[in-house]
């Protein structure tokens, strides 16, 4: 058994120079950064048209912990943080994901340790960095996205889990491990973990994160009460060789018979979920499911489907008249509206429609070509305590194409809409 701190302090990273012990950055304290990842950005190579990951770092000391959530891509062979501008290819600098992973598997969590060069650089520019996820059918990348410094701490629990509601969850530690006379080796009294579980109509969503553990190898839900042992009914992650050492914790969704699922979701109190690792091959952490209410982080990427950047023809302070920002329409995935609170004074607004609703301040601006620039954004609650955007606190508009304010000279009064895209990445 290697616990997750000695796990990660003992990954060798080969792209990276040696490690001192000397503080990373002066303050002392955590930054975040973080990507938003589409085949488009791919440079050399075509990436994967349909694809979208979401990359983000917490940088404390020389310890890099690393949360990406992906989507319409084959499963990652490799994820790396690369030195590259906007445009430009660049060497690795620091591995994150340097195994392929279960292919059940959409999300990951873990933790590398990185050079005080590499660290100083990417707080110091964040900007000149990129994520990059390979898969088999892109080997060159499938996905990519400049990294941005955002100021708000971000639980990397919620962009491992994604945007959706999960309703079973289970607590699980070595103690509940249940011996058998089989052989094998049960109970890491080290470990802990937390399962949140979604049973839906053929399949099972999972988020497991853990503690303490070693290699892990797989995980199942068993039928059986708390001090029994069962049969696996859903196999819903596996590893045979185990997962990298540095990864603390897996999501993603499996098929499962319809049947089954029913049944664990009317009866969840009757299955145990079940983390084996190399070491305890019978079982190392196992906790009862749970219906119980309960909270849990979302993280969600929402691209625009139909969207308009609105510019009025103003005064200008130099003189003359041109356009500027007046407002926005826009239609999100997952049926969320974007538009500005006041015309032309704003703030911009996002409604879910479960009446969820944030509203956001421009921290930082970033150019984008002939596009309109990249934004990150304070967020504040502005609607429901639940749902999909209750707990968001940073909004990234990244990925930007067209949406630029019409030049040259404009009747006063009159009023222009730009179609725009962009993907939104909503985190708290």
């Amino acid at each position: 058994m290697i616990s997750g701190a000695l796990a990660a302090s003992a990954l060798i990273v080969p792209a990276v120079s040696a490690v001192s012990a000397a503080p990373a950055h002066a303050s002392g304290d955590e930054v975040y950064l973080a990507a938003g990842l589409r085949g488009a950005n791919e440079v050399g190579a075509p990436g994967d048209k349909d694809g979208r990951s979401t990359v983000v770092l917490k940088i404390s000391g020389n310890e890099v912990t690393f949360a990406a959530r992906w989507n319409k891509i084959g499963t990652p062979t490799a994820g790396h943080v690369h030195a590259g501008a906007r445009g430009v290819n660049g060497d690795v600098a620091l591995p994150f994901l340097p195994e392929s992973l279960p292919s059940s598997v959409r999300g990951v969590t873990g933790t590398v340790i990185a050079s005080n060069d590499l660290i100083e650089k990417l707080v110091a520019n964040p900007g000149a960095f990129y994520a990059n996820l390979h898969d088999s059918a892109h080997p060159k990348g499938a996905l990519r996205g400049q990294f941005h410094r955002i100021g708000k701490p971000i639980d990397l629990g919620g962009v491992l889990h994604g945007s959706d509601q999960a309703t079973l969850s289970s607590q699980a530690d070595g103690g509940r491990e249940v011996a058998q006379d089989d052989g094998k080796k049960r109970g890491d009294t080290d470990g802990r973990a937390v399962w949140w579980l979604r049973p839906n109509g053929s399949s099972i969503a999972y988020t497991a994160s853990w503690t303490g553990l070693g290699r892990v190898t797989a995980g199942h839900l068993h039928k059986g009460s708390a001090g029994r042992n069962g049969a696996v009914v859903a196999d819903l992650f596996a590893a045979a060789k185990g997962l990298p050492e540095n990864v603390t914790g897996v999501s993603g969704e499996t098929p499962v018979p319809a049947k089954v699922v029913k049944r664990i979701a009317a009866n969840p109190g009757a299955y145990y979920s079940n983390l084996h690792t190399t070491d305890f091959d019978g079982g190392a952490v196992r906790g009862q499911s749970s219906a119980e209410p309960f909270t849990h982080p979302r993280a969600l990427t929402a691209e625009v489907l139909r969207g308009r950047q609105i510019y009025a023809c103003t005064r200008l302070p130099a003189g003359g008249h041109g356009f500027t920002q007046y407002g926005v329409t826009a239609k999100l995935r997952r049926d969320i509206d974007h538009s500005f609170v006041t015309p032309a004074s704003g703030p911009p607004q996002w409604i879910a429609p479960d009446g969820g609703a944030v509203r956001g301040t421009a921290v930082t601006k970033t150019p984008n070509g002939d596009n309109i620039p990249e934004l990150v954004l304070d967020a504040t609650q502005a609607g429901a305590k639940t749902g999909l955007l209750a707990h968001t606190t940073q909004i990234l508009r990244l990925n930007t194409t067209g949406g630029l304010a019409p030049t040259g000279s404009c009747r006063p009064g009159a009023q222009a809409e730009v179609p725009y895209g962009a993907d939104y990445v909503f985190l708290g």
